[in-house]
Parts: C-alpha cells; sequence; structure tokens
C-alpha cells in the first residue's frame, strides 16, 4: 500500500486543530510542513498559515517568532487584522511599545469593534508612558555601571566587578534591559578590549562574556554580532568562533562557546531549552553563514593551536546542532558534513590520545567524539547515506591499517589505530565490531600486547576490553585476547595491569546477575573485586586515569550480589568513589552511574509467574535464578549506605556529560535512592532536585520519565516551599505535568498528582503555571477513572487545589464543561472516602457561584437523591462539606431554596439538624444543616413549629436518646 501524501490544506486543518486543543508545539510543527509544501505564488494559502503559525508561537512565548511571520502575513496583505494585532502583541512582549501601539491603532481603525483590539491598545498606551520613563532611568543606570566596568572609573576591582554584575543581573531581568545593555552593539568592543587585556582579572572577563551571551538572546543581535567584523563573512565567523581560544580557563571556555550556540540558535531560529525546532526557511536563508561557522569550527578540530577545553568545546558544538534527528539544523548538513572532510576529521581526533597526539587532547576528548559519531551514524536516516558513512569509516581504518609497519613511524600508527578502534567501540559500536573482525587486526593487537612499550601494552588491553561484547562476530578477537589479558594482569606497570584487569571483571560480569550463570567462582569474582579497591583507595599513589579503569572494572562486578553487599559494606571504598567523581568527572560517569544503578537494583526486572517457571524448567530451558542478597530488604541497606556516603555530591560532580545513557542510568539511580521518604531531605540537599530538573531536559527519554519521578518522589509527603524553594516551584511543574500520561506507569503518575498537588497550595501562581502546561486535561484524564481508586483520589484534590484559581474556577462553573457535575456526583461517593470528602470540599466551594448552584439543579436531574445521600453520608467529614454546599445552594436565591424544601431533602436537614447534641462527631453536619434551615426560614418558605420554638427557647432536645 502506498501512502496518499496530504496536500498542504489538509496538514493547515490539523494544525488548526492542534490550536483547538492548544497543542501549540504541534500546531507550529504542522504549519511549517504545510508552509514547505507551498511557494511564494501561494498567495491567498501562505499568509493564512504565517498568520496562523504566529498564534501558535505566541502561545509558546517565541514572540521573535511570531513577530517574524506577521511581517510575512502583512507582506502580502497590509491590512490583515488578526496578523497587526498578533504583531502588535508580539512586540508588547518583546519591548518594543511604539511598534506594538502603532500596530494596534492600525488594527482598531480596521476592526474598530474588537475588545480585545480596544483592551491591548488602552494597556499599550499606559505601558508607552512607563516605557518612556523606565527608558530613561535604564539608560542612566546603563551609562553609569559602563563608566564603572569599561572607562576605568572604578576605583578598585570589587566596584568594577560589581559594575559588571549590575549590568549582567539588568540583561537578565527583561528585554529592555538587554537592549539597553547592547545599545546597537556598543558594549561589544568594550567586553572584546576586556577579554583582549592579558593582565585582566579572569571573573571579570567571564563575567563580561556572560553579559554578551544575555544580550545574545535576541536572534536580531546574535546575527548581528556574526556579522560585526567582516562584511564578506569568512574572517567574521572566525574571529566569532575563535573566541574561544582568546584565553584557557574553562568557564571562560564554556561560557564563550554558549555565545557560538546563540549563533547556531539565530542561524535556524531554533532553541533546544525552549524546545523550539529549527526553522528551514531561516536556516537556508542564512545558508552562507552555516557554511563558514561549520567549516571553522571543523578547522578548529585539527588546528593544534586550539586547546582541549576548546576543541572538546566544538565538538560539543556539533554534537548539539548538526543532527536535524536530534533536534539539530535542518536536514541535510550532517549528510554534507559526512559526504566533505568533516567526518574524516571527527575520525582523526578520535585516533589521538594524549600520551601521543598531532594537537592536545585529554582522556576526556574520545567520550565527546565518541557520542558525537554515536548521534551522526543514527542522523544518517537513510540506506544510502549510512552506507556514505560506513565507506568513509571504512577509507580511515584501512589508510590507518596499511600504515601500521614495524618501524618506529609504524608502532604510532598501531596505537592511532587501536584508539580509534576503541573510540568506535564506545559510539558507534556496529562499525566498530565490524571493523575488529578483521584479519589483519589480530596479529597487530598480538605484537602491541608482546612489546616492551607499556604504552602500546594498555592501548592493547583496552582494545580487547571493548569486543568483550555480546557479538558473535568478535568471538575469534576474544579467544586470541583473553589469554593475552591474563598476561597483562601481571604486568608491573600499573596503567597495563588496570587496563588487563577491565577485561578480566567483564570477562568475571559476563552472567550478568543470574546466579546460575555465573562465570567464575565467588572467591575469584571477590579477588578482582579486592584488587580494584586498592587501585581506588591509593589515591595518592595512582592517577585519576587509573583509578577511573578501576572503577569501571568494578562496574562490571557489580552486578554480582556478594560484590554489592562487599562494596557497601566498605565505607572507606564508597568515600574513594565520590573523591573519584569529584576529580574524574564525567570520565567515570558511566561506570560510577552502573555502579550505584546496580547496588541500587535501579533496573525494573519483570515480575516472574511461577507458573511459567515450573513450565519452563519442565522442558529444561534455562531460568534465570535471583540472588538471596538481591531482596528488598538487602537493596533497602545499600541505598542508606550509599546515600549516607556521599552518592548523591557524586551524581552530580559525574553529571556534566552529552551522553543521555549516562544520565538515565543517573536519573534511574536518584529515583531507586528517593524511594525511602527520610532519605529525601537530604537528596534536596545535595543538589538532587536540580540534578533531576537537568535531567528531564537532557537525558534519553527513559531517563527523562525516570528524573521527572524522582522529582515526584521528592515532593509528594514534603513542605513545597521547602522541596522547591523560589523559582524551582515553577521549574518542576513541567517535567511533573509531562509525566501524567496514560503511557507512564501508575505509580509515576500518583507520585506526580501528589506533589502537584502541593504545589498548587502554595499560590496562584504556581496553580496558573499548572494551567499553562496544559495538564487540566489530563488529569481530568484519571479524574474520570472508574478503576484506579488512589489516581482519581489524588486528581481530585489537586483539582480542588486548582479551584483556589480565580480562572480555573470560572471555567468550572461556566455553562458547557461536566467538571461541575463531577463535584456533586462524586460527594455522593461511598466506597472511597479520600474521593468524596475532596468532592464535598469542591461542592461547597464551588456553590458559593450563585451560576453554579442554578447549574446544578438544571442539569442534575437526580439531584435529590445525590442531595440525599449527601446529607446522610456515612463520612461525617463528607456529610458536613456536603452540607455546607446544600445551605450555599439554599441560601443562594429563593428559587433554588424553594425547590430544595419542596423535596425530601429538607426532610433529611430537619433530621440532620437534631443530630448535634446525641452525637457530637456530627456537630458540624448539624450546624450547616442549621444554616440551610435558616436560609429557608428567611426567604419566608418555612416558618418553626412550636416544639422547634420550645427547643431553641430552652436549648433542649424533645428527641429520645
Amino acid at each position: 500500500m502506498v501512502a496518499r501524501v496530504q496536500t498542504a490544506e489538509e496538514i493547515r486543518d490539523e494544525g488548526n486543530s492542534a490550536i483547538k486543543d492548544q497543542d501549540y508545539v504541534k500546531a507550529d510543527d504542522l504549519y511549517t510542513e504545510a508552509l514547505q509544501l507551498t511557494t511564494d505564488e501561494d498567495k491567498s494559502l501562505r499568509p493564512v498559515l504565517y498568520r496562523n503559525r504566529a498564534l501558535a508561537r505566541l502561545r509558546r512565548d517565541d514572540f521573535e517568532g511570531a513577530q517574524s511571520d506577521c511581517n510575512k502575513a502583512l507582506e502580502f496583505d497590509g491590512a490583515d487584522v488578526k496578523a497587526l494585532f498578533r504583531r502588535a502583541l508580539a512586540r508588547e512582549q518583546l519591548g518594543n511599545v511604539g511598534p506594538a501601539f502603532n500596530d494596534a491603532k492600525e488594527a482598531l481603525r480596521l476592526s474598530p469593534q474588537d475588545k480585545g483590539i480596544v483592551e491591548t491598545l488602552q494597556r499599550l498606551v499606559k505601558a508607552n508612558n512607563d516605557k518612556i520613563m523606565q527608558t530613561t532611568s535604564l539608560a542612566n543606570k546603563v551609562t553609569d555601571m559602563e563608566k564603572l566596568a569599561f572607562r576605568g572609573e572604578a576605583k578598585d576591582v570589587a566596584q568594577k566587578q560589581t559594575a559588571l554584575n549590575n549590568l549582567l543581573v539588568l540583561c537578565r531581568e527583561s528585554e529592555s534591559g538587554a537592549t539597553s545593555v547592547w545599545n546597537q552593539g556598543a558594549i561589544v568592543p568594550f567586553i572584546l578590549n576586556l577579554i583582549n587585556d592579558k593582565a585582566e582579572n579572569e571573573e571579570l572577563i567571564v563575567t563580561g562574556i556572560r553579559i554578551l551571551d544575555e544580550t545574545l538572546k535576541n536572534n536580531a543581535r546574535a546575527m548581528k554580532f556574526l556579522a560585526m567584523h567582516d562584511s564578506e563573512g569568512g574572517k567574521s565567523a572566525r574571529f566569532v568562533c575563535r573566541l574561544m581560544c582568546k584565553r584557557d580557563n574553562k568557564e571562560y571556555v564554556d561560557s564563550a562557546g554558549i555565545l557560538v550556540q546563540r549563533v547556531f540558535n539565530a542561524m535556524a531560529k531554533m532553541d533546544r531549552q525552549k524546545e523550539m525546532k529549527p526553522d528551514p526557511e531561516v536556516a537556508e536563508a542564512n545558508k552562507l553563514w552555516i557554511i563558514r561557522v561549520l567549516l571553522e569550527l571543523q578547522e578548529m578540530l585539527q588546528d593544534p593551536k586550539v586547546g582541549v577545553f576548546q576543541r572538546e568545546t566544538v565538538i560539543d558544538l556539533f554534537l548539539k546542532n548538526l543532527m536535524h534527528m536530534d533536534g539539530g539544523i535542518p536536514r541535510g548538513w550532517s549528510w554534507k558534513f559526512v559526504d566533505e572532510r568533516g567526518l574524516l576529521v571527527l575520525l582523526d581526533v578520535a585516533s589521538q590520545i594524549p600520551e601521543q597526539c598531532d594537537y592536545p587532547v585529554s582522556a576526556e576528548t574520545r567520550q565527546h567524539v565518541a557520542i558525537c559519531l554515536q548521534r551522526l551514524e543514527e542522523d544518517m536516516v537513510f540506506d544510502t547515506k549510512r552506507l556514505i558513512f560506513k565507506e568513509r569509516v571504512d577509507f580511515f581504518f584501512n589508510a590507518l591499517i596499511s600504515r601500521c609497519t614495524d618501524d618506529e613511524e609504524g608502532h604510532k600508527y598501531r596505537i592511532k589505530l587501536s584508539c580509534f578502534l576503541i573510540t568506535m567501540l564506545q559510539g558507534p559500536v556496529d562499525i566498530g565490531i565490524n571493523l575488529i573482525i578483521n584479519d589483519q587486526l589480530t596479529p597487530i593487537m598480538l605484537q602491541m600486547a608482546a612489546s616492551n612499550n607499556h604504552l602500546m601494552q594498555g592501548i592493547a588491553a583496552e582494545l580487547i576490553v571493548g569486543t568483550i561484547a555480546k557479538h558473535e562476530r568478535a568471538i575469534n578477537m576474544l579467544k586470541v585476547g583473553i589469554p593475552v589479558l591474563r598476561a597483562l594482569y601481571d604486568s608491573e606497570d600499573p596503567t597495563v595491569k588496570v587496563r588487563a584487569l577491565v577485561g578480566l571483571c567483564k570477562i568475571g560480569a559476563a552472567g550478568g546477575d543470574d546466579i546460575s550463570k555465573a562465570t567464575m567462582k565467588e572467591e575469584a569474582v571477590i579477588s578482582l573485586a579486592k584488587t580494584c579497591k586498592k587501585f581506588l583507595l591509593e589515591t595518592e599513589k595512582y592517577s585519576v586515569d587509573i583509578r577511573r579503569y578501576a572503577c569501571e572494572g568494578l562496574s562490571y562486578l557489580s552486578l554480582d550480589a556478594d560484590v554489592k553487599e562487599w562494596i557497601v559494606d566498605d565505607s572507606l571504598l564508597l568515600r574513594a568513589l565520590v573523591i573519584l567523581a569529584k576529580s574524574a568527572g564525567p570520565l567515570c560517569v558511566y561506570t560510577l552511574a552502573t555502579i550505584y544503578a546496580n547496588l541500587s537494583n535501579a533496573f525494573e526486572k519483570p515480575k516472574v509467574d511461577e507458573e511459567m517457571v515450573k513450565l519452563a524448567q519442565f522442558a529444561k530451558h534455562h531460568v534465570p535464578e535471583t540472588h538471596p542478597k538481591d531482596t528488598e530488604d538487602f537493596v533497602e541497606k545499600r541505598v542508606r549506605a550509599l546515600v549516607e556516603e556521599g552518592a548523591v555530591p557524586a551524581c552530580v560532580a559525574v553529571s556534566k556529560t552529552e551522553s543521555k545513557n549516562a544520565l538515565e542510568l543517573i536519573a534511574r539511580t536518584l529515583l531507586a535512592f528517593s524511594e525511602y521518604e527520610d532519605l529525601r531531605g537530604r537528596i534536596i540537599a545535595e543538589g538532587g532536585t536540580v540534578l533531576c530538573l537537568r535531567l528531564t531536559k537532557e537525558a534519553s527519554g527513559e531517563g527523562k520519565i525516570k528524573a521527572a519521578h524522582a522529582i515526584a518522589k521528592l515532593g509528594s509527603k514534603a513542605d513545597p516551599t521547602i522541596s522547591f524553594p523560589g523559582q524551582r516551584a515553577y521549574e518542576v511543574v513541567k517535567p511533573l505535568c509531562d509525566l501524567l500520561h496514560p503511557d507512564v506507569e501508575g505509580k509515576a503518575n500518583y507520585d506526580a498528582l501528589l506533589t502537584l498537588t502541593n504545589l498548587a497550595s502554595v499560590s496562584d501562581s504556581i496553580r496558573g503555571r499548572i494551567l499553562k502546561e496544559k495538564a487540566i486535561p489530563k488529569i481530568e484524564e484519571f479524574w474520570f477513572m472508574t478503576d484506579h481508586e488512589h489516581l482519581r483520589a489524588a486528581a481530585s484534590e489537586l483539582l480542588l487545589n486548582l479551584l483556589f484559581l480565580d480562572k480555573f474556577y470560572d471555567e468550572t462553573v461556566a455553562p458547557g464543561t461536566d467538571r461541575l457535575k463531577l463535584w456533586v456526583l462524586y460527594s455522593a461517593e461511598v466506597e472511597d472516602e479520600r474521593l468524596s470528602r475532596t468532592s464535598a470540599a469542591g461542592f461547597a466551594i464551588l456553590t458559593e457561584d450563585e451560576n453554579a448552584c442554578n447549574r446544578i439543579l438544571e442539569e442534575i436531574q437526580s439531584w435529590p437523591e445525590v442531595f440525599k445521600d449527601i446529607a446522610m453520608h456515612e463520612d461525617a467529614e463528607t456529610q458536613r462539606r456536603g452540607l455546607m454546599g446544600i445551605a450555599n445552594i439554599m441560601a443562594s436565591s429563593e428559587k433554588a431554596c424553594s425547590e430544595i424544601v419542596a423535596s425530601e431533602v429538607f426532610r433529611v436537614l430537619v433530621a440532620v439538624t437534631k443530630l448535634g447534641s446525641i452525637n457530637q462527631e456530627r456537630a458540624g453536619s448539624t450546624e450547616q444543616a442549621k444554616r440551610a434551615i435558616d436560609a429557608a426560614e428567611k426567604f419566608g418558605l418555612v416558618k418553626p413549629s412550636d416544639r422547634e420554638m420550645y427547643e431553641r427557647d430552652t436549648k433542649m432536645s424533645t428527641i429520645q436518646e
């Protein structure tokens, strides 16, 4: 069957539906796709698509994009009211109050009856006056700060630093502040002079580069900055990219790298942090600039004058921007990179090691390259592109292997070849495995292992370790390699010995956590673990590189439950792992996270069906066996030991990596740690929440879910102002709302609902943020469930807290929704006390609105029966709250009151008024019932009987006990 190609009109209609569903990200993508199917000749459809996409971008807070789309729509029709109005709204948010006012005024002239335009115009008049005053004040502040920061008027370094910090704050506070500081580019020479001054304080320079970064968040300013140094472009792209090389300080290099990222964002109009995908039209218009920047970065990869930090930053820039399938610039650029020299340059970097390099690299550079190569290979989505990628790799491999001769030069190329293969096995594994089965490779590897050169021995051992994987095609390599590893393990050189140790540990862990598949005796496994410990503990004797290899070996052995127990019983070893994490950082991220994940059993294990086990045993199939030391009690003990000895700060220390798989391991670990309520405070205090927030943006898909679940755990039973202080309370809302999905396990949904309920109790602004994340339909989906009572009750509690937000309250009482009915009907729920209590509270709150009272009586035909059930509810608190709602309805109007008085409900109310004296638990219910009767008396619908008057006067009940 052949899929039918959709027309631009059909895709537009889908986009319109997405707008109605408030899915603005999807709408933006659909309108972009529709635009790609049209040409400039489509003068009726294109302006509509631009205008509609402007609306989607407005809702996503992409005000620059909305303004740009409105500009394009107005090129077709300058009197397009919607485009004018939307551009006014976008410009207002961008701080361009004057132009926004002009747009709104023109829109009102064309559509004088539009109330929305009138309100916007009134708001803009006031904003314009405020802007004039603010601009004057802001300009004076900026001028004063510039004098101190750049014109030599500061008394000392401290005053200069304060002035720079103030400029940074002004940029961050508002767009108008950033505009004033930018001052049409006048700030740039000042900051460049600061950077070029060799005698200047490093902290001042970093602050200066951050000021520039804040101003370049605006795409137009970023493009102006890119073109500022050379109108032809080549020198300008070189200047901007090479700003990273002005200083070797890592903090400076990171900040300068962010400047280049801002340039990429502007060239393709994208932003990963805001989940903005690149705009193909903008990227096409900036094609020459993209070529210049990519070529300059590519040249920097092999430039001997470029330092280690700069080279790794360049690789990360390729990683973040080159791959279309991973959210980078539009499709095609990664293919060109592979087709031309780009991939070969990356492979050359992959063949370098610090001990033997043509240009500066570190032990960490390989990790950056491996991840980049893996993502690049994944971006080759067509067979033809994958074939070209493989051909380029094969070409590089064959060029290296042809130069592996027996002379001095040949030894150098053997090391290069081995390093290249190790990198491939850490990145695009399948291609790496295809390479190591080459017949020429085995003798080369054996010669390296047999040489007297310790570097060659160590590299050979590491290559063998890389091949020990579940790939049948590498089995011949292993048959030769394992005896070599055993021989190298006896080496006196610690670097060689520890690399061979990693291989032996990997072999020892081949059976995984299945006790029946153990490949070594327990004594041998523990002996290997003790050797790893020896390397890890002697921090003064062994370098970070040696210790991280020992950590890698231990990570393989940590699959064994006996080793797990052995590790957590040794507090010195646990502290040594933390020390390594803080000194090695991302270099040991995967291995350390693996140890923590294995020790805390952070991976889900399928539930074993006993009947299926018996059947498998009968059929003589292998049945995995769980170690007796892997039960929940042992896991809890291990988790407590890990957290106690600093596992959370260790996770924070190693987390600055681009490896999504490694980040997923950290997310799983933090979730396992968060399982225990009394540990959560410590996890929060040691940076666990901040780390989880980052993981929800940077980890793999599964890792994002685990990180969000960990956040939900941390806030589910704690004061949200302590768990998520300040701005963090707003930041956690999005990942928690994303967690509310039917495909996510129920436990995660439940914890997310609890934490959102706690957050919704804090303030209107947080409640508004929850609504802004379009969480209401998701919450209501759980609220409607009849087969998950805990999820339904938790959803009702969250919705109850959201009712305190006026906007949501008004939406609930407004005609056209069934929400109001559910609050009433759930109040009569008998089996679920938690749901009935919450619903009755919502019923009481909603009936404070007269329109809601009328809707209840009009739309719920069975209200007399429902009210009777509420008034006679077994749970005293549900009864009290429900009666409060009934009393509110009776007090709302004479008509509503008369309907209730005429029903059987009134007799129940009279009976409830007699309960207080004989049942103190129902005293609150009695009080509310009396309030309802008082409302009926007030409207003159009933009068108290003589008996009632006697009881009131004497305050004595006439009802027998």
